[in-house]
């Protein structure tokens, strides 16, 4: 199957949803002896901004007890705001999984990195330094909850790996350089770590004034896929969002990585999970990324060589094939 044609599978647990996808997933990690899980925790205080502790365990739950798988599981992290990385896995609970399953916790922060070109407000070249367990990984799980922000309408499974894979915490404001230049910064971050796998929990999302300071929104699914984009893109209509006027998950579209539209749903229909997240105050402003398409096409030709750049220095798979 073509990367860009994976279904979206959706149904009220992660353990559930992936019963669907066992084969598809026992062939993609046998052999592999370790899996990334990367779960969101913007805030290492505030709950409702983490991936919820439910998903994390039905998703580990399946991997070793469902799939039995015998390799190792790193949950991995770097906390942004609000305490220490290892405070925030405290305050979310998973520590107690190290005891019950073959766990480390890890913090991105501390990793070793490499450099990947991005853009500033002037689309001037600059670099920032990313995980290098994210990049050369084998296997890659992104799982969080459903969001509103504060910068780019939404932060689903691409934004959690593409911000949350910079390390150090004074390097993540570095890729805020407008509306313009922040929707391709996220797309080539994501290209690099592109996850193998991409879990949102929207049982309980964040509303209003996220990442941070929204408010509970409940919606009652979970969303999982092969395929990042297919599953932000429809992840964010059913949260009342157009996945084409996001501007990162357009730009992965328009870049091959997968679709904004004509994608596959299994388990409900598409109409049945129609929902209204109160956008960000900012959401009219958030809007404003667009670039005459002149402009977009050269600054999609620098996106693309900076990623196949990128993949041929580190020895990266190209995920399009």
């Amino acid at each position: 199957m073509n990367m860009r044609d994976h279904p979206v599978f959706v149904g009220n647990n992660v353990y559930d949803v992936m019963c669907n996808i066992k084969d598809h997933l026992e062939s993609r990690i046998k052999g592999i002896k370790e899996i990334i899980v990367k779960i969101n925790m913007v805030s290492a205080r505030e709950e409702l901004s983490m991936t919820p502790k439910i998903a994390i365990e039905e998703t580990l739950e399946f991997i070793f007890n469902e799939l039995n798988y015998g390799g190792k599981v790193i949950i991995l992290e770097g906390s942004a705001v609000g305490g220490d990385t290892f405070s925030g896995y405290r305050n979310l609970n998973v520590t107690e999984l190290v005891d019950k399953y073959d766990l480390e916790l890890f913090d991105i922060h501390d990793d070793e990195y490499y450099y990947i070109r991005v853009f500033d407000s002037k689309f001037n070249e600059f670099e920032l330094p990313i995980s290098k367990r994210m990049v050369k990984k084998k296997f890659l799980i992104s799982i969080c909850r459903a969001k509103t922000h504060d910068t780019v309408i939404v932060t689903l499974s691409l934004k959690n790996v593409a911000v949350g894979g910079i390390v150090g915490r004074n390097n993540r404001p570095k890729i805020h350089q407008g509306y313009k230049a922040i929707n391709f910064n996220i797309a080539i971050l994501s290209a690099v770590m592109f996850p193998d796998l991409a879990i949102v929990d929207g049982r309980i999302g964040m509303q209003g004034n996220g990442p941070v300071a929204g408010y509970p929104k409940r919606w009652g699914y979970v969303f999982i896929g092969f395929n990042p984009v297919n599953v932000d893109s429809i992840v964010a209509r059913g949260m009342g969002f157009d996945p084409k006027r996001i501007g990162y998950i357009y730009y992965l579209s328009r870049l091959g990585f997968g679709r904004v539209e004509n994608i596959e749903v299994r388990g409900v229909a598409l109409s049945s999970i129609s929902s209204n997240f109160e956008p960000h105050y900012l959401f009219r402003e958030q809007l404003k990324w667009k670039l005459p398409s002149n402009k977009e096409e050269l600054m999609l030709d620098k996106c693309n060589r900076i990623i196949i750049d990128f993949y041929t220095k580190h020895s990266i798979p190209d995920p399009r094939g």
